[in-house]
């Protein structure tokens, strides 16, 4: 999954740099095989956009500088390069601090625990995100992915903030920016996208992808 993530946001040309981070030794010793850039962070952190942070800390303090920082996950092999450019452009000539990227969902997602959902106002703000089936009654929602752009002013406030009630009864990192009334604006993805949640989610994405042309591009590196 990590060499998905790691060749499709490298095809995006989209990133002035492009690392993994990790606490893992394993995945470091995985990526340094390929050599590929990667970060070894700490084992303390509860969400992702703290790890995200204390990596740009890292890249920081070795003399680097830059204006946004995109967060994608490492469990979204689908990823599409053309999103995360979009993503990129979202904060081109805007004052948009943070931005996540979104998909349509139906079907058994809605009432999954692990598909996180987001509640959206006309002009594609986020009002809310939460684990359950909203709306009620609902027949579709939209699906939070995880991939998100932060200015780096917007991350490093991110973890000044204390976690919040929501955040930590949702689990959901968002929720500490938008109860602390920050705004974050949405962009959809132009491609449908299983995010793995769940071992089983492993089979339906490698079937899902076994058509990918991009696969084409990379996947003899791996072999």
């Amino acid at each position: 999954m990590l060499a998905h993530c790691y060749e499709r946001a490298l095809l995006s040309k989209a990133c002035d740099k492009l690392v993994i981070a990790t606490p893992d030794e394993e995945i470091i010793n995985w990526a340094l095989n390929y050599n590929i850039p990667a970060i070894l962070t700490g084992h303390h952190h509860q969400r992702a956009t703290e790890r995200a942070k204390e990596t740009l800390d890292t890249l920081i303090k070795q003399g680097e500088q830059y204006d946004f920082i995109l967060l994608l996950q490492g469990d979204e092999p689908q990823i599409f390069p053309d999103d995360i450019k979009n993503l990129s452009a979202a904060f081109c000539g805007s004052e948009l601090e943070v931005v996540n990227l979104v998909y349509p969902i139906d079907g058994d997602d809605l009432d999954n625990p692990n598909v996180v959902k987001a509640i959206m106002t006309n002009a594609s703000k986020v009002s809310f995100f939460t684990r359950a089936h909203v709306p009620q009654s609902s027949h579709q929602a939209m699906r939070q992915l995880g991939m998100i752009g932060f200015t780096i002013a917007a991350l490093t406030q991110y973890t000044s903030l204390q976690p919040t009630p929501l955040e930590e009864l949702e689990s959901i990192d968002m929720m500490r920016l938008l109860e602390n009334d920050y705004e974050i604006n949405a962009v959809i993805s132009s491609s449908p996208i299983l995010g793995v949640d769940n071992p089983d989610d492993i089979v339906k994405a490698e079937l899902m992808m076994a058509n990918d042309l991009l696969l084409e591009t990379y996947q003899d590196k791996y072999l």
